[in-house]
Formats: structure tokens, sequence, C-alpha cells
């Protein structure tokens, strides 16, 4: 009875349920006719007037008034001895219409004179047309403003689902969960953290076996990953696999202009929810709500903190929550409150991390089902040659894919597609109409050539798998591609010296074949330097011995050069900076020795630059007469490790990218 219970949301809960009101009829076009048919009122009874009207100047009026051909005379001042005239004239011929005119006459006391002698009957009338004047001019455009801004504001309302007093409910929209269409088996390369989470499925469709048990599910659970790694995805999917109503919500929804807004928002939505029981609570980017309330001089956002406050009570207080299950997701965990992470409210965390081999292989299977691909696709190949990569990225890169066929004229995706796609998501496009001289293309080409031949005679490097002098991004002018044989989380001091070995490559080949050196290895220096200082300061890698020296805070939205002293004595900083100068002249020497002692080879691989501008590992094998470790390495290039660009006067992303 449970599972049949609740697997079903019930019909009146269904239509009571927020954004499933029947739409209401907009009496906006009432209004806005009301308010035409108003102004068209007051312009006709300003300017009506009978058909046949005549409009005379002065002189005209008193020679009319000679001939005593004016029946009547109405006087509407208008200024200082200026009046406005309106009247009849005196019938003529046998016709029973009377003609009517308008003038405009400055008084003298000829013209009074005149118009006593012509007979007409005099009339003086107050001056309206000031007051109309003013309606018009000054009252009647306010009015239409503040009735556009009034009916604007009412239109938003009710798309938001809320009226003009309901700013105070809860923007949640309920999502039925035969609408969600996620499961599991869509939610790929997150084996551990469905394991994780699969117990509040089973609990929300079979609470009793729990409850008979002693046990109690937890109230809370809060995703946690780096942005892209399926936190909401995994969320619809536990909500439509449970088979009850879903509550979503983002954390920026509760926080508004008016104090005390998102306090009843926060009280409103679990107001709804208990009504829907069981049921679930997603709210996406809870870092927005939930910070840590500032404690210490000056001032906080108390709106905020009211916020937070609430939803503490509403998640752990004295009343009781039965059946309402609360998911949030966050990238920043470590900005969140102490007090809801505790036991009681968010009383596990679940880790998105990045997916490894098998996690992106499982990834792509389910995005490549969208498109069309041929024999030729080998996913293992597309997912060993993708370290890092996270759910959204292997999707860009299907669509990638999808988009560079379409844009060739092919029917279908092929292996190449898919590994320009790769390339293309991970530094940017080709830029083959970029300007290069001869000099500086030969540069280029001598210096990917010296990261290569460095790479492939130490072996601690990683593999290299192709090299180009194609321009690509923004600065690139070329770059070396690297490809591991299999996704790494630890790193050597003999890896971590090849590493900075072969990102001196570039810079050592200029200096043996052209006696000079240029401004291309700026981000190779930046990137091996930042290596030397964590072998010392971090890795324990030197003399100095395993101490920590230095902080090495990495925040995820912030940029950190250099590393601030941490209670390190100056005599301490001047050990470090030559212990780092003395490794890398190490690495700089280990890089000319061996170019230096393969020069013919270091020729050979420039010429073919030179001449294809990109060569793969497979045939830098067999223009060298070496031997590839596996039949792999003949696999296509990946980005993984550097991004090399040699660029007069700019710097960019060079070395080995850390998995």
């Amino acid at each position: 009875m449970n599972d049949n219970n609740s697997g079903k949301t019930p019909k009146n809960n269904r239509q009571s349920a927020p954004g499933n009101e029947p739409p209401r009829r907009s009496r906006a076009g009432v209004v806005w006719l009301l308010i035409m048919l108003m102004l068209g009122t007051m312009l006709l009874f300003k300017t009506c007037g009978p058909d046949q009207q005549q409009e005379l100047n002065q002189s005209g009026f008193e020679h009319r008034l000679k001939e005593k051909s004016i029946d009547t005379i109405l006087l509407i001042p208008a200024g200082d001895r200026v009046f406005n005239i309106e009247g009849k004239l005196k019938k003529t011929g046998t016709s029973e219409n009377r003609e009517f005119y308008i003038t405009r006459v400055v008084m003298s006391e000829e013209l009074e004179k005149a118009m006593r002698d012509s007979g007409a009957t005099v009339t003086v009338e107050a001056d309206s047309s000031g007051f109309w004047n003013f309606i018009l001019a000054s009252v009647l455009p306010v009015v239409i403003i503040l009735a556009v801004i009034y009916f604007i504001s009412m239109r938003q309302m009710r798309m938001n689902g809320h009226g003009a007093m309901d700013f105070g409910k809860s923007k949640a929209r309920m999502i039925p969960p035969d609408e969600l269409n996620v499961r599991f088996s869509d939610v790929a390369g997150a084996d551990e953290a469905k394991e994780e989470i699969m117990e509040i499925v089973e609990f929300l469709r079979d609470p009793l076996r729990f409850q008979l048990l002693g046990g109690k599910i937890p109230k809370g659970c809060l995703l946690v990953g780096d942005p892209g790694t399926g936190k909401t995805l995994l969320a619809k999917a536990v909500a439509c696999e449970a088979g009850v109503p879903f509550f979503s919500i983002s954390g920026s929804d509760f926080v508004e202009m008016f104090v005390g807004v998102g306090a009843s928002r926060v009280r409103d939505m679990f107001d709804q929810a208990r009504k829907h029981t069981p049921c679930l609570i997603f709210i996406d980017e809870i870092d927005a709500v939930g910070r840590s309330r500032f404690s210490g001089w000056g001032g906080g956002h108390d709106e905020r903190e009211q916020t937070l406050n609430a939803m503490l009570v509403e998640m752990d207080g004295l009343e009781s929550r039965n059946g309402v299950i609360v998911l949030a997701a966050t990238n920043r965990p470590d900005v969140l409150d102490p007090a809801l992470l505790r036991p009681g409210r968010f009383d596990r965390q679940v880790v998105m991390d990045l997916p490894d081999i098998a996690g992106r292989r499982q990834i792509l299977d389910v995005h490549v089902k969208k498109i069309k691909t041929d024999a030729s696709v080998d996913l293992d190949v597309v997912a060993r040659t993708t370290p890092g990569f996270s759910g959204a990225d292997l999707a860009n890169l299907c669509n990638e894919a999808a988009l560079l066929a379409a844009r060739r004229g092919k029917e279908e995706v092929s292996q190449n597609e898919m590994e320009d796609a790769r390339d293309k998501v991970s530094y940017g496009t080709e830029r083959r109409s970029r300007k290069i001289n001869d000099r500086e293309r030969k540069l280029t080409a001598y210096h990917e050539a010296g990261h290569t031949l460095v790479a492939i005679h130490n072996e601690y490097c990683t593999p290299v798998h192709k090299v180009t002098i194609i321009p690509r991004g923004q600065s690139a002018l070329g770059a070396t591609f690297m490809m591991p044989k299999e996704d790494t989380y630890t790193k050597s001091k003999l890896e971590l010296k090849a590493m900075m070995a072969m990102s001196l490559g570039g810079r050592a080949a200029e200096e043996i074949v052209f006696g000079d050196i240029t401004t291309g290895a700026a981000a190779d220096i930046q990137h091996l330097t930042d290596i030397a200082r964590k072998m010392v300061c971090q890795f324990g890698m030197s003399p100095l011995g395993p101490v920590k020296m230095g902080d090495f805070t990495n925040h995820p939205h912030m940029r950190i050069d250099g590393l601030p002293p941490d209670g390190i004595s100056n005599e301490t900083e001047r050990e470090i900076d030559l212990e780092v100068r003395s490794l890398i002249n190490e690495a700089y020497e280990s890089a000319k020795n061996c170019l230096t002692e393969h020069r013919d080879q270091l020729e050979l691989i420039t010429n073919a630059l030179l001449e294809k501008e990109t060569i793969s590992i497979n045939e830098i094998n067999i223009m060298l007469g070496l031997v590839p470790d596996t039949a792999e390495e003949t696999a296509a290039a990946a980005p993984q490790a550097s991004a090399d660009a040699e660029n007069t006067g700019n710097t960019t992303n060079d070395g080995e990218a850390e998995a």
C-alpha cells in the first residue's frame, strides 16, 4: 500500500498546486478601452462644433458688424482685452440654416460701440479652456503613465503566478513526477553518488520498512560538486524514481529588496510541501542564501540572515516535517553556514566528482545516442583523451561534433569530428586565417619540436600524441597535445621534473637553434615556476624537508599570484627562492642536453611541422625510427597537457595540465 500511495499524487493536490491554476482573463484590454473612450470624449467635447463654421479675422468681424449681419456674439475672455468670439450669422436667403463663426479680437472702445450698434445679442462667458488645457496637458499624461506602469507590473506578477499582494509567497514550482522524465539511467558517470542517494528513493517508496526498524531517513542531502557534474540532473532523477512531487526553486529566489520577504517565502514553501507529503524540495545554488552569518564589527546583510534563520527553523525546528526531504546543490560548500550542515538538517553530503575514464565513457554513451555516428567513432579513445572533462563538457563536445559534421556536409559524425570538437572545446577554433610570417612560423615549429622531443626521450613524461603549429584560440600559435595512459591523481618527483623539462623544451630549442630567446615561452615559465614552488613549499620535495611553507588556498573564484608568507622568516624565503631556481635550472639543463644530443631528430620534426603543420605520434615514431610502447599510442591527439603558444608580447597557457 505504501508503494501505491507514495507513487501517485492526489488529483486535488495537483489541482491546488502552484502553477496549475486556470488562466485568468486579463482585464487590461477593457481598461485600455475605457481610457481611450475617455480621452476621445474629452477631445470631442473640446473640439466639436457645427459643420458650418467660418473663421473671421478682426477686420472681417468689424465689417460684418457694420453690415449688421451678425445675430449673436459670445465673448470668451482669453487674455488682457483679448477675446475669443463665437456666434451665429443672420440667416440669408430662404435657407433656415444659420452659419456659425469664430474669431479672435482685441477689444477697443470703437469695437464695443460697433457691437452695440449692430443690434446683435451680446453675451459674456467665463473662459473654461484653461481647465481643459490643464487636464489634457498635465493630468492626463501622468494618469496614462501610472496606468501603464501598474498594468505592466500586474502582468508580470501574473506571469510569475502571484498577485499584487503575494510577493511573500514562495516561487517554488511543483513539478509532478510524470513530467520529469529523468531516470537514474540518464545520470551516467556518478555511480557512487547514485548508490548513496538511493536510500532516499527507497524511503520515499516504502517508508514503513525503515520506520519498523527505528531508522530515520536523512532530512536533507547536499549535492556538492564542480559545475557541470550533474547535480540538478541527479535531483530530478531522485524525484522521478521515487514518484513524488518535486518542488524546485533557486536560492536567489528567496532574497528580494523587501525586508522579510525571503523568510516569508521559506515558510510558505515548506507549508506547500507539507500539503503534498511525501515530496522533495530542491534548492539549487543554495550558497546564495545559505552563506555563513556575519559575526564581528560592522554590518551585514540582515535580510539574508533572516532568510537563513527561517530555513534553519523549517528544516529542524519545533514543528515536525515528516515526509519532506530537502535536496540542495552547490559548488561552494566552504561558504555555507555550519548550522545548515549539521546533522538533522543536511545530514549527508553527496560529492559529485569529475568523472574518470569509465564515467566519461558512460556519459559519452548517453549523449552519442542523440547524434548520428559512423563506425569510425571510438568512444574509448575519446574518453581517454578528455581527462578533467565534466558531464556538461562532454555533452558540449558531442554537440560540437554534430555541428562540425553538418558544416562539412556529412551525414554522420566520424572520429575526426569528435577529435576536432574535443580540441575546439579545450583550446578554441583553429585560426588558419591568421597571417604569420615565415620567421615566426619557423620559430614556432622549432619551439613545438623542442617540447615534443624532450617528452619523447623522457620516460616519466606524459606521452605525446599530436603536435601542431596551426594557431588556435586567441593567441596560441602552436600546441603540443599529450594523452595519459590512465587517470592519475598523484605525481612523483621524477614526473614533476620531467614536466618541467618538457615545458622548457621550447625555450631550449630557441636558444640552441637561433642563439636567441623570445617571449613565446612566457606561459611555459609560469607553469614550471608554479610546479617548482609547490615542490619546495607544499610537496616537501627539496633539501628544505617536508615542511609546508606558505598559504596554498585554492579559491575557485579568485586568482592568487605568488605564495603569501605564512609565518615564514626572511631567511627561509630566500632559501625557498634558491631551491626553486635550482630546480628550474636543473630542468633547463636537462632539456638543453636532450636537444643537443638529438639535434638531427629536432630538425626532422621541425621540417615535418613546416610541411604538414600537424603531425601525430605515429608519424613521429616512423620518422625517428622509434617503436611505440603500445598500439594505443597511435590514437588521436588529446588536449591533456600542453597548450603551448608562441606569441610576441602575449602569454598563453602552456605546459601539462594536472589531472
